[in-house]
């Protein structure tokens, strides 16, 4: 099996280099699996939301288009439960939301932090303090 990037991902959900789109909507659509890792999602959607600027629901729709595809084998119970963190929580990155998430699923919790939002917004984070 093979694996897919991010620019490949970001090529594919934006359509924007459309040699580049043809091959790999070419090589997602040939029956083959590919693997794609958790750091490439959270890329693509870091990418999607500082650097292309859109919003967070489009972001989720885009999200979906790579974990519900059948030949893309990712944490897709994961990305679910952290999308819908992401899409509520405005002033959490998808990065705060992916530590949470996967601190509560695999019972590492709580996640110490010393950003306050973020031991305030979610119930797995806790601020790690002094006192």
């Amino acid at each position: 099996m093979q694996s897919l990037d991010t620019n490949c991902l970001l090529r594919w959900l934006l359509d924007d280099v459309p040699e580049k789109t043809i091959l790999i909507n070419a090589r997602v659509n040939s029956g083959e699996n590919f693997a794609v890792a958790d750091a490439a999602v959270i890329e693509t959607i870091f990418v999607l939301e500082k650097i292309i600027k859109i919003s967070r629901e489009s972001i989720e729709e885009a999200v979906f288009m790579i974990i519900e595809k059948d030949s893309i084998l990712c944490n897709r119970e994961l990305f679910i439960e952290i999308l819908q963190i992401y899409i509520t929580h405005y002033k959490l990155s998808i990065v705060d939301c992916y530590l949470e998430v996967l601190a509560r699923k695999t019972g590492n919790t709580p996640l110490l932090t010393f950003d306050k939002k973020l031991a305030n917004q979610l119930s797995g984070a806790q601020l790690l303090s002094s006192s």
